[in-house]
C-alpha cells in the first residue's frame, strides 16, 4: 500500500511539472465533449431510429470514434442516410441556446424507460422537440405521461444521457440528432487491471476490448502516443504489455495505467 501511495504521489508531481497534461486530467464535468466539429453518419436501425457513427473525434474525450443508438430530434428535417455530415456535440443537460426550450429531462427519462417498439420511442421523443406531435399511439402516451411526472430527472451512472449532435446549419441534408451515451462511474480512473486486459488484447491477447469507456485499438494507440511525449519517451504497448504480464513489475502497473487514465482524460485511478 505504501508503494501504492508513493507511485501516486510521484505521478501526481508528474502532472504538476506539466500544465498541458493537468488541463487533460482536469477535465470539464462530465461528458467532456469536443469543442470543434466531429463528422456523424447515420443509416436506419431497428431498436434505434438511427445507427449513429461519429469519426474525426480527439482522444481524450467522454465520446469516442464508433457506433451508438440515434434518435432524430427534428421530425420536420430530413437527415441524409451514409453520408458525413458535421456536428458539434453538446451535453443535453447543457443543450445549446438554439435547442434550449426542449424539456431534455423528459426525452432522458424516455431514453431510460422506453417502452414498446423503436417507433414508439422515437414518436415519444417527438412529442417534446416537434410540439404538438399527433402520432402518438397509448404506448408513447405512457411514456410522455411517465415523463412529465418526472420533470426533475436527470440521469446517474449506468444509465443513458442525450447527447446532442447539432448539424451544421449550412448541411441541407442534415437533422439535429441526438446519440445515447452511459453514464459511466464518477470520480476515478480505471484499474491497473482494465488497462493490462485491454493493451493485452492489442497484443494478440485472447478476449475483445471492453469497459467504461469503450476503447478501440487505434485509441490505444493514440493513447501510447501521448504517454510517449508526456511521461515515457520510449513507451509502446508493447513494453507495457510486457511489464503489465510479469508479477515481478506489480509495483509497476499503478503508474502505467494512470499514465493511460491521464491520455484518456481520466484522474488517477483511486481504488484499492
Amino acid at each position: 500500500m505504501k508503494t501504492k501511495h508513493t507511485v501516486i504521489a510521484i505521478l501526481a508531481l508528474m502532472m504538476l511539472s506539466n500544465p498541458m497534461l493537468l488541463a487533460t486530467v482536469k477535465a470539464a464535468p462530465w461528458p467532456n465533449l469536443p469543442a470543434t466539429e466531429v463528422q456523424l453518419t447515420v443509416v436506419d436501425g431497428t431498436t434505434s431510429y438511427f445507427i449513429s457513427t461519429l469519426s474525426g473525434v480527439p482522444v481524450g474525450y467522454d465520446v469516442h470514434n464508433g457506433v451508438y443508438p440515434g434518435w432524430c430530434v427534428d421530425h420536420e428535417t430530413h437527415m441524409g442516410r451514409s453520408v458525413s455530415h458535421d456536428v458539434m456535440l453538446y451535453s443535453s443537460l447543457s443543450p445549446p441556446a438554439a435547442l434550449s426550450g426542449i424539456n431534455w429531462n423528459a426525452i432522458n427519462y424516455i431514453l431510460n424507460h422506453k417502452q414498446g417498439t423503436m417507433l414508439d420511442v422515437q414518436q415519444a421523443i417527438w412529442h417534446f422537440t416537434n410540439p404538438p406531435y399527433n402520432g402518438l399511439n397509448p404506448t408513447g402516451w405512457a411514456m410522455v405521461n411517465a415523463a412529465n411526472a418526472h420533470p426533475g430527472y436527470v440521469p446517474t451512472t449506468g444509465e443513458v444521457l442525450a447527447v446532442i449532435c447539432l448539424r451544421d446549419p449550412y448541411d441541407v441534408d442534415a437533422q439535429d440528432s441526438i446519440i445515447e451515451l452511459v453514464i459511466p462511474p464518477q470520480g476515478q480512473g480505471l484499474s491497473p487491471g482494465y488497462w493490462k486486459h485491454n493493451v493485452n488484447v492489442y497484443n494478440g491477447g485472447h478476449g475483445s476490448y471492453s469497459g467504461d469507456p469503450h476503447i478501440t485499438p487505434t485509441q490505444l494507440e493514440a493513447y501510447a502516443a501521448y504517454i510517449a511525449a508526456n511521461f515515457h519517451s520510449g513507451f509502446t504497448l508493447g513494453w507495457a504489455n510486457e511489464q503489465f504480464q510479469n508479477n515481478a513489475h506489480k509495483n509497476m502497473w499503478l503508474t502505467i495505467a494512470n499514465w493511460f487514465n491521464a491520455a484518456a482524460g481520466l484522474l488517477p485511478y483511486a481504488g484499492d
